[in-house]
């Protein structure tokens, strides 16, 4: 499978932390930045320098991107405003909105007007909620007020693979079925949260300064990993007698092969990144902790896109269409309260998602911080 658009690999420039944006809403300076794509003529200056086979195309993907950037942004705000009991389908619509945006910003064929985004192809999800009647687990889930176990299932066909086709090489098996706690066992702010509902380590490892390209070498295509936080072999060891450089290796084989480790750096990729799934994933965290993710499956990796998109998926199935069991998850009728291990998620993926496109688009790694606090 290749790339629908072209994958930047190192987006960051020759002196490090040139766009860390100091901003006091930080939330507000990200649509600040993606806003302007809101100009038909910004976003053809963007573009036009990254549509080059399909030149003709130009003028209509940037008047398209920018209507998508447009409604998306509407979705975001209306869904901070509203009450829980329609928030994650106006987030999810939000989310679809920005997936399109850089499906459509490639150097590809894809138009919202043509029959390539309105096919049954492409036309659908490509996800799906639906119970299978012969699968007793997928019953059972549905029927109970239980959440981490909600589920979808991964098709070969429609929007969301074909967004994933955006930044991953290898396409997920059609018919896979991931669920919420797959998903929720990813996010780095919500480690704890995982830890202390479970009982056992979520599939993340923090990690420091994780880049892809080197902030001092223009074109190296190469990823960098300050280093691993040894805490938190604490937690993912298989037995006390396991040490930490033995876990690092079964939790991120790709230690072994793909990376040489040096004291200066951390570790460094031998081979060129070519998509975020051809090294280890990592994600940054609002408050700009970094994790390198474990991955729950052996023959495709998730990142921040896939995570977010998924889970985002489900909860809007949910509260679409079992509007019984959303009521009672967010009132919490259910002692085990699992609505609190995604409580604070409407919140961080309002921040997360749209940063994710914006460096995308712009091919630069943003990061947006607060003021910094002074006396007197």
């Amino acid at each position: 499978m290749s790339l629908i658009r072209k994958f930047q690999f190192n987006k960051n420039p020759t002196i490090s932390g040139y766009y860390t944006i100091r901003a006091s809403n930080r939330l507000s300076a990200i649509w600040e930045y993606l806003g302007r794509y809101k100009s038909i003529s910004y976003s053809k200056k963007i573009i036009g320098n990254q549509v080059i086979n399909n030149k003709n195309l130009v003028t209509i993907k940037s008047e398209q991107l920018s209507y998508t950037i447009s409604q998306s942004e509407e979705y975001f705000a209306s869904a901070r405003k509203s009450n829980i009991s329609i928030k994650p389908l106006l987030i999810y619509y939000g989310i679809v909105g920005l997936s399109k945006s850089l499906i459509i910003s490639g150097d590809n064929k894809f138009l919202l007007n043509t029959t390539k985004l309105d096919t049954v192809e492409h036309g659908s999800h490509g996800l799906s909620c639906k119970a299978k009647m012969d699968q007793k687990s997928d019953i059972k889930t549905r029927d109970s007020l239980c959440l981490v176990k909600e589920f979808c299932r991964i098709k070969s066909k429609g929007l969301y693979p074909l967004f994933r086709s955006c930044y991953c090489i290898k396409p997920i098996p059609n018919d896979t079925r991931i669920t919420i706690l797959d998903i929720i066992s990813l996010i780095g702010e919500n480690w704890k949260k995982y830890y202390d509902f479970f009982q056992k380590p979520p599939n993340v490892y923090k990690c420091w300064e994780p880049k892809n390209g080197d902030v001092d070498k223009i074109g190296d295509n190469k990823q960098i990993i300050g280093g691993f936080d040894d805490y938190f072999h604490l937690f993912h060891r298989k037995n006390t007698k396991e040490k930490f450089a033995d876990a690092l290796i079964r939790l991120f084989p790709e230690l072994k092969t793909g990376y040489l480790k040096s004291n200066n750096f951390g570790y460094k990729s031998i081979n060129n990144i070519s998509s975020l799934d051809s090294s280890i994933v990592f994600s940054d965290t609002p408050t700009l902790d970094s994790f390198a993710l474990v991955q729950p499956f052996s023959n495709f990796k998730l990142t921040d896109f896939d995570i977010y998109f998924i889970l985002f998926f489900i909860l809007s199935n949910l509260c679409r269409y079992r509007q019984d069991k959303w009521y009672k998850l967010t009132h919490k009728s259910d002692k085990k309260d699992e609505f609190f291990l995604i409580e604070n998620l409407f919140d961080i993926v309002q921040y997360k998602f749209p940063l994710l496109i914006l460096r995308e688009l712009e091919q630069k790694d943003y990061r947006f911080i607060g003021e910094v606090a002074t006396l007197g």
